[in-house]
């Protein structure tokens, strides 16, 4: 199944699931019944605001080891996007921080997610913890070995909270992902909440035939110019109380975006 397909042609806006921070990270608040309460509740929100798909991922895990997190960190995330699967038969994705991509592939074989999203594809990055290599090689291995070819790889490119440790152009990254098997791109702001630069998308959708995604900072606002140009956007800040990725999210943000967005989407 490709991007276009999993969302019947459209350009879907793709909600977080931020995850309180699990067990043995600094933020663990020692319930792992309250990670599982929010997640619930935030995946309510947003699927009776009419999000299109949605994104499960460890957000309040910083400060962020790179690789891949403790098994019972594995096992609370499983348990979390189970039962959001359970929820919805809308698209669900996993994103581990990261670049955590043997968890991430595992976990959407496990759960039944569609598609994954990868931090560190193809670019050598350096990090506020250090070193990230790409993965595109080792995840297309993980995901055969696993059986998991429906799987949809969506590869961040140049990603936010990281340099590129090679100075390139980033239709360049985008090249080499797209060569590289992503099944689609993701261009984001400098950090969670800031505006993806869109002269930035215009300039990855003239040199790949593959989705480009709008990865952080779309408003209600920008909305009507990120739909004209990109193929979808993950919205997470703007969908929380004040506005704000470490907060619950609100039905009245959530569905006063979703309305705009069926309106620029022409459903009425």
């Amino acid at each position: 199944m490709t991007f276009t397909s999993l969302f019947a042609g459209h350009k879907p806006m793709i909600g977080m699931v931020h995850l309180l921070p699990l067990p043995e990270t600094p933020g663990f608040g020692g319930d792992v019944n309250a990670i599982y309460q929010q997640a619930q509740a935030d995946a309510e929100t947003l699927i009776a605001a009419g999000i299109d798909a949605l994104i499960v991922e460890n957000l309040g895990d910083e400060p962020y080891l790179i690789g891949e997190p403790t098994p019972a960190q594995v096992a609370v995330m499983a348990s979390a996007a189970s039962m959001i699967r359970r929820m919805t038969a809308i698209p669900l994705g996993i994103n581990v921080q990261f670049n955590a991509y043997q968890a991430e592939i595992a976990l959407a074989y496990a759960c039944q997610a569609q598609f994954v999203r990868v931090e560190v594809f193809v670019d050598t990055v350096i990090s506020a913890q250090g070193l990230v290599m790409p993965c595109s090689a080792q995840i297309q291995r993980v995901r055969r070995a696993l059986g998991a070819a429906d799987v949809q790889l969506w590869a961040d490119i140049q990603t936010k909270y990281t340099h590129n440790l090679k100075d390139q152009p980033l239709t360049v990254s985008a090249k080499e992902a797209q060569a590289a098997g992503a099944d689609a791109l993701i261009v984001t702001g400098a950090a969670t909440g800031q505006a993806t630069p869109l002269d930035a998308v215009t300039e990855v959708k003239r040199v790949v035939m593959l989705p480009v995604v709008v990865g952080s900072g779309t408003t209600i606002d920008s909305l009507p110019d990120v739909l004209r140009i990109a193929d979808g956007a993950i919205v997470g800040s703007a969908l929380k109380v004040d506005g704000r990725a470490e907060n619950p999210v609100s039905a009245e943000r959530a569905q006063a975006f979703m309305q705009a967005a069926r309106a620029q989407r022409g459903e009425g």
